[in-house]
């Protein structure tokens, strides 16, 4: 049997979408500060991303920042061998800088 840490990478290896920590923690049947602390594992080791489900972007580092995106709570997705980086904000630069 596999242990949380391991149903937790097999959960975005079966996904076909972000998921969310709420989500997530219902399903595994533990808290979400619980599951913060393995997805951050995860994280560090390179295995998810973190994304803003409903953003126009999240490459640019000033999405918290920008009026146009919609602030949804935090979801994950994995990040598989060979896929491409995240693409670029396609909103202006003029508008991050303010």
């Amino acid at each position: 049997m596999a242990t949380v840490l391991r149903q937790v990478l097999q959960m975005f290896e079966r996904a076909e979408a972000p998921l969310s920590v709420r989500q997530m923690a219902r399903e595994l049947e533990i808290t979400p500060a619980m599951l913060d602390g393995m997805l951050a594992y995860w994280v560090r080791k390179g295995k998810l991303r973190r994304v803003q489900p409903g953003q126009a972007c999240g490459t640019c580092g000033k999405a918290a920042r920008c009026p146009l995106v919609a602030h949804l709570p935090p979801a994950y997705e994995l990040v598989r061998e060979g896929e491409p980086p995240l693409p670029p904000c396609p909103l202006s630069e003029e508008h991050h800088a303010n």
